[in-house]
């Protein structure tokens, strides 16, 4: 419940209008908030507008980015966007300076990966280092790594 707004800064005591829209459109839910009646002040849940399972995503999404983490976890945040929309999250996600640890089996987020690992009944079976900024010891932390399991 409550507005989109409150949604994405998480019902924060100090809201950042800013912030909050900058994280919508790194998620590509901003052009959907603003085409709903009362853009970011729009209720959302019981007594207000039901999301699609996509735009819930793109909200958790930027929820998740506001906050600024050093360490984002995703497992399958994707799953339910089109391709456009989630090659337009996962370049917004990979810009940013957070190391970023994906599960997923979406060949579009798979791609966007530095490094790949295969899981199979808990056990690595596959280990891609994608990226040749990878290739050293000195793997930088805002690295992307997308684990697959089977």
């Amino acid at each position: 419940a409550g507005s989109i707004a409150d949604n994405i800064c998480f019902f924060s005591g100090r809201p950042d209008q800013d912030r909050i829209e900058t994280c919508a459109r790194m998620a590509a839910v901003h052009d959907d908030i603003m085409s709903m009646p009362m853009g970011y002040g729009t209720l959302i849940g019981d007594m207000g507008t039901v999301l699609s399972g996509g735009q819930k995503q793109r909200v958790l999404i930027a929820r998740a980015l506001y906050r600024e983490p050093s360490l984002l976890l995703l497992d399958e945040a994707t799953s339910h966007l089109d391709v456009g929309r989630e090659r337009a999250v996962n370049e917004a996600i990979r810009a940013t300076q957070m190391t970023r640890i994906v599960v997923a089996h979406r060949p579009e987020t798979i791609r966007a990966s530095d490094r790949v690992i295969v899981l199979d009944q808990g056990k690595i079976v596959h280990d891609e280092r994608r990226s040749p900024r990878l290739s050293g010891p000195r793997a930088p932390p805002e690295a992307a790594l997308t684990v697959l399991a089977s």
